[in-house]
């Protein structure tokens, strides 16, 4: 079952996740391409969450996360200080990134 959290970050941001499987199990954070949403992952997850914690993030700017207005704010180095600063918030030690897309560059 998915569970939807919103996570404040400490780059400033709050972004929208959805949380799938045990927090005991392997992560893998799925990063969804751009302009999508958390929901492109809405068929692989039920194929995972019994064997992986996944996290699923809406990025800045999409769905339900909070939406910067400077363009800077969409830099390549801040986004992935996002899904770092998600990692430590979510106390996770090691996880495998699946990226789609924007999300995975």
């Amino acid at each position: 079952m998915t569970e939807f959290r919103k996570v404040r970050l400490s780059t400033g941001v709050t972004l929208n996740v959805a949380l799938a499987g045990e927090r005991a199990s392997p992560a893998v954070i799925l990063l969804h391409g751009f302009p999508e949403s958390h929901r492109t992952w809405r068929e692989l997850a039920p194929l995972l969450e019994d064997r992986f914690f996944l996290v699923m993030p809406d990025q800045r700017g999409f769905a339900g996360s909070d939406l910067p207005q400077e363009v800077e704010a969409y830099r390549t180095e801040t986004l992935i200080d996002d899904i770092f600063a998600l990692v430590d918030t979510l106390s996770i030690e090691e996880f495998a990134l699946v990226g789609h897309d924007w999300g995975g560059a």
